[in-house]
């Protein structure tokens, strides 16, 4: 009789702690988390990445870091031109670790005052803005400060070569625009081409994703996807 009723002690026990899981779940899915707007927005983008993969990009390899994929980009390297990258930042990570890995010289632009227009969310206008203060850089790095379409014409003006690896990371549609108006003619069959915010997150196709789209509609052109990284926004192609 007493195991009996120690078993009743033990079994309203472990309902009670049941009871106390399940409220703290359904208080986890209905109160702040289920309020958060940019959470659903996020998974929203993710959502429709995914979709875009599937239907675009299921058979190509995908890396956890930019880095792993800048390896990749640079090993498809085939045609002789200029290694170029469009939003070197503050910190000046990613062009370092390009000039690292190739002997030729990487041109690099940036106002280094931050967006020019606003991209999503919190990240306005100004956005990354180094105050115009330049990174420190290899020596095989050249910076070209001011913005893109006031260098890049006379950079393109001393260089007549064609683009051999373009690496962009300048997030918002008019910057990446600007970059193909300007540059388009230099961009030919085996150039390879490095997005930093090409998918993956709310407003996706309004960025760089929408003005390389637009590029190679206007121009004819055809490309294959090289990589994408599974979670960032980061993608390579290569003009065919």
């Amino acid at each position: 009789m007493e195991i009996l009723n120690n078993l009743k002690i033990n079994l309203r026990g472990i309902q009670n702690l049941l009871s106390k899981i399940k409220s703290l779940l359904i208080a986890k899915i209905t109160g702040k988390d289920s309020q958060n707007i940019w959470a659903y927005l996020y998974r929203k983008a993710a959502l429709e990445t995914a979709d875009y993969v599937e239907k675009n990009m299921l058979t190509i390899p995908y890396f956890q870091t930019r880095n792993q994929l800048l390896k990749l980009s640079l090993s498809k390297v085939n045609v002789n031109g200029l290694f170029l990258e469009f939003g070197c930042g503050w910190q000046a990570k990613s062009i370092n670790f390009i000039a690292n890995h190739i002997d030729e010289t990487i041109h690099g632009f940036d106002s280094f005052e931050g967006l020019p227009d606003p991209w999503f969310g919190n990240f306005g206008k100004h956005s990354f803005s180094a105050g115009g203060k330049l990174p420190n850089v290899r020596k095989n790095v050249q910076l070209h400060a001011g913005w893109f379409d006031q260098t890049l014409p006379e950079f393109l003006a001393t260089y007549t070569d064609v683009v051999a690896f373009l690496h962009i990371d300048c997030d918002i549609y008019s910057s990446t625009k600007t970059i193909f108006d300007i540059l388009g003619d230099r961009i030919v069959q085996g150039t390879v081409i490095q997005f930093d915010e090409y998918f993956n997150y709310p407003g996706w196709k309004n960025h760089e994703y929408k003005a390389f789209q637009e590029f190679i509609v206007d121009r004819g052109l055809n490309y294959e996807y090289l990589g994408y990284c599974e979670y960032s926004f980061t993608v390579a192609v290569i003009i065919k």
